[in-house]
C-alpha cells in the first residue's frame, strides 16, 4: 500500500508535468515514443519519463530515432560541407584573419565575424596542423579552438 501511493503521486506529478512538455516536440520521438505510440496524456508523461530514464539524447539530437535533427547538428553539416568546398581559400584567409570565407564560416558556425576571424589568425597553427587535412578534422579543430577562448565562445553563443 504504502508504495502503491507513492507510484500514484509520481504518475500525478508526470501528469502535471506533461501541459509544460506539450510544447516541447521531443515528447513525439525517441525510444518513449516507439514504446508509447499512443497520443495522450499518460503515453506523453511516459514517453519523456521513457526518454529521461534511458539517455538517448545522442540519438535524439542526431535525428536518428524519429527526432528532427537538433539546429547545433545542422549548423554542423552546413560547416562541413563549407569547409570542404573552400578549404584552401579558408586556410589563406585565416592566416591572415580577414575576408569572405572566413565571415562565411564564422556566419555559418553562428559567430561574430570579426572576432571569428581575429581568434583564427591567433590559432592559426592549431587549426593547421598539418597539410592535406580533411574537412571534419579542421571543424573540429575551429571548434575546440571556440570552446577554448572565451572570448570566442561568447561571440558564438556558447556561454
Amino acid at each position: 500500500m504504502k508504495y502503491g501511493k507513492k507510484l500514484l503521486l509520481v504518475l500525478g506529478l508526470s501528469l502535471l508535468m506533461t501541459p509544460a512538455m506539450a510544447g516541447d516536440s521531443s515528447s513525439g520521438c525517441g525510444l518513449g515514443w516507439q514504446v508509447f505510440k499512443k497520443n495522450s496524456l499518460i503515453s506523453s508523461a511516459l514517453r519523456s519519463t521513457t526518454n529521461a530514464i534511458f539517455l538517448n539524447t545522442v540519438a535524439m539530437t542526431f535525428g536518428t530515432s524519429g527526432c528532427a535533427q537538433h539546429s547545433i547538428v545542422k549548423n554542423d553539416k552546413k560547416s562541413l560541407h563549407f569547409m570542404d568546398a573552400n578549404k584552401h581559400q579558408l586556410m589563406t584567409e585565416m592566416a591572415y584573419g580577414q575576408g569572405e570565407y572566413v565571415s562565411g564560416l564564422a556566419s555559418l558556425m553562428g559567430c561574430d565575424a570579426t572576432v571569428f576571424s581575429e581568434k583564427m589568425k591567433d590559432n592559426y597553427q592549431e587549426v593547421f596542423v598539418r597539410e592535406g587535412m580533411q574537412a571534419r578534422e579542421l571543424v573540429n579543430r575551429v571548434q575546440a579552438q571556440i570552446l577554448l577562448n572565451k572570448d570566442l565562445a561568447n561571440s558564438c553563443g556558447i556561454i
